[in-house]
């Protein structure tokens, strides 16, 4: 049942917000620097605001004259989004991942438990009305789990009446800019987790909507120049690069068989259920298509709970990677995605493995992550966890030199042992120091920082959702990965 509990309680923090808010607009008009003041997290964010299509990018800049309404829908989104990870709890992932995926369809959730249980030629006929992929999907869970998606429909229902008693009281401009943006959560996900910036431009478009619709233009075009000649940059270096190459196609194999299992096997979901032709077992003669009408995950519900990233939007894997493969190698359609190099930088077991391709991508970063609004996704994920790790390792650690890949390596198994003796290897759990001390000698870069108390804070490697990949019996790695990604 729908936990109505919980909007008695949003409803008394909706209460205050009102009263809070005031109070960070005071904040941007009395202090007319802020307007020309933005961090390097603003640069980024602006930048993914400024690439939006003009209506999206307009309706971003309206939500931002009514930002309590964002925090207060937030509020709503948290309670919500919880609700349905606790439905689809019981099953397992899998499970999950199907009944994630119907709720991406509007309307197609109602269309199954509306009206009472469906038979199955029932649910066929509602599955013909929807992309292949979604066939099977619809009749098994139709079938299957008929109960859970009538507490989901319920969910969906309840989330849009709240949503309207937020708007009631704004004027209809407000209200049609909001409904709007509902169907783009990644705006939604941005101007929230941004916050300050959002106020900024809330303060600079009503100041002067022309010059700010034109400041944001004006990034746009300057960094699709930009990007055009970093994109070559990235390509020539990779191809005068032979081993960050391989590693890059290795992790790029990985990352698919991994996070987009359906592609790896068959690859026909976006190829509109025709499998690619192949002219060996390595390579595509198909080229991907350029799909834009991806329906996102719900605002409401979230993104699944296995993505450690804001990933709203499921992408074929060629998306993520930057590149697919053709009949003469790889063929680069722009730089690895957000999601991709996230997952990428925040496991030690791929520094370890990889270490050249990390040291090619920490190279290209340091080269191209200067100029302001050039802070793109992409080199904004490898600066996050530079600035986060370089503080606890010896200085110079990053420095570009021929021993930098070794040093990368090293530190990816130093974090990859650390973790697996916490887990009860040694009978006890260590800490960092008291591990580096034990085995100094496997890590004569690291080890130079023993003594310092900041060592002893953590290197930021989230949890990652997959099995872990790696183990200390005998002190040794054993990758779990191998050739080129192929279809099976």
């Amino acid at each position: 049942m729908f936990p109505y509990s919980l909007f008695i309680n949003m409803k008394r923090i909706l209460f205050f917000l009102p009263f809070l808010f005031p109070s960070l607009l005071t904040l941007a008009q009395s202090n007319p620097k802020l307007n020309n003041d933005f961090s390097s997290d603003d640069s980024t964010a602006l930048l993914t605001i400024a690439s939006y299509p003009d209506s999206v990018r307009t309706k971003t800049l309206q939500a931002c004259q009514k930002l309590e309404v964002l925090v207060n829908i937030e509020v709503l989104q948290k309670i919500t989004s919880q609700s349905f990870k606790d439905i689809v709890s019981n099953y397992n992932k899998d499970e999950q991942r199907k009944l994630w995926n119907l709720s991406r369809q509007p309307n197609l959730i109602y269309e199954i438990v509306g009206g009472g249980k469906k038979t199955k030629e029932e649910l066929e006929e509602i599955a013909a009305n929807y992309p292949g992929e979604f066939n099977k999907i619809i009749i098994d869970e139709g079938k299957k789990h008929y109960e859970a998606l009538v507490e989901i429909y319920k969910l969906q229902a309840n989330s849009q009446r709240e949503f309207e008693k937020i708007l009631a009281d704004y004027p209809p401009p407000a209200q049609k800019t909001y409904r709007s943006l509902i169907k783009h959560p990644d705006v939604l996900n941005t101007l929230s987790t941004n916050m300050h910036l959002a106020i900024i431009l809330g303060d600079m478009y009503k100041s002067n909507p022309e010059k700010t619709v034109k400041m944001l233009d004006s990034i746009n075009v300057e960094h699709n120049k930009q990007s055009a000649k970093d994109l070559e940059d990235w390509k020539n270096g990779l191809e005068k690069n032979p081993e960050a190459k391989q590693e890059m196609e290795q992790a790029a194999e990985e990352f698919t068989k991994e996070n987009h299992p359906d592609d790896y096997y068959t690859d026909d979901i976006y190829n509109q259920g025709t499998p690619l032709e192949y002219i060996d077992e390595s390579i595509y003669t198909n080229p991907p298509t350029d799909y834009t009408d991806i329906q996102p995950y719900p605002y409401w519900f979230g993104y699944p709970w296995w993505y450690d990233y804001p990933y709203w939007y499921p992408y074929p894997y060629w998306y993520n990677l930057g590149f697919y493969w053709g009949p003469m190698g790889i063929v680069y359609l722009g730089f690895p995605s957000p999601y991709f190099m996230h997952w990428y930088f925040y496991s030690p077991y791929h520094h370890y493995y990889y270490s050249h391709f990390s040291d090619y991508t920490i190279g290209y970063y340091q080269q191209h992550y200067g100029p302001r609004y050039q802070h793109t996704d992409f080199n904004a994920e490898v600066y996050r966890w530079a600035r986060i790790n370089e503080t606890h390792l010896p200085n110079g650690y990053f420095k570009a030199d021929v021993q930098r890949p070794e040093r990368i390596k090293e530190l990816g198994k130093f974090e990859m042992d650390y973790h697996n003796s916490t887990k009860g290897v040694f009978g006890r759990n260590m800490t960092r120091p008291e591990f580096l001390q034990n085995n100094a000698t496997y890590y004569p870069h690291i080890s130079q920082v023993i003594n310092q108390p900041h060592f002893n804070a953590p290197i930021n490697y989230p949890q990652q959702q997959s099995t872990t990949r790696f183990n200390m019996q005998n002190n040794s790695i054993s990758p779990q990965h191998g050739g080129t990604l192929r279809p099976r």
